[in-house]
């Protein structure tokens, strides 16, 4: 398995995505990359702006649930997708710097995300490997 990556495994109803890196920040960027691979094609899309957001910084999962909620919140309230996103952890804080494309420039292939699920939700350090897990609800 690579250093870090992502995909997403079959689930009845929503998507599961597992990510993984070697540190708490690559694995929250995989798990951003998982999210939108799920539901859209990038390949053709091309950034218009970068956005910097500073959110509340807990516990792994809680990290995890927060970077993921705020992508959701961008595609619904603002119309944009990460293209590409670099993740650094603070003290207090979790900031999001993401290179960003409009919605409506990219082939959806997908259902678009409308919550991040806490069931089953992972988000654990093993040896010097960070993994998580996590379902959408589409």
């Amino acid at each position: 398995m690579p250093n870090s990556g992502h995909r997403a495994v079959p689930h009845p109803a929503d998507v599961t995505i597992e990510a993984w890196g070697p540190t708490c920040e690559a694995c929250l960027g995989e798990a951003i990359s998982a999210l939108v691979d799920s539901f859209a094609d990038l390949s053709r899309a091309q950034p218009v702006d970068t956005v910097v957001v500073d959110l509340p910084a807990g516990d792994a999962a809680d990290r995890l649930v927060t970077a993921l909620d705020h992508v959701i919140y961008l595609l619904d309230t603002q119309g944009l997708i990460p293209l590409a996103t670099s993740v650094d952890i603070g003290p207090a804080t979790l900031r999001l710097t993401m290179s960003v494309a409009r919605i409506d420039s990219v082939e959806l292939i997908g259902a678009a995300p409308k919550a991040v699920s806490l069931s089953g939700l992972e988000c654990t350090q093993l040896g010097g490997q960070w993994r998580c897990r996590v379902t959408i609800d589409v």
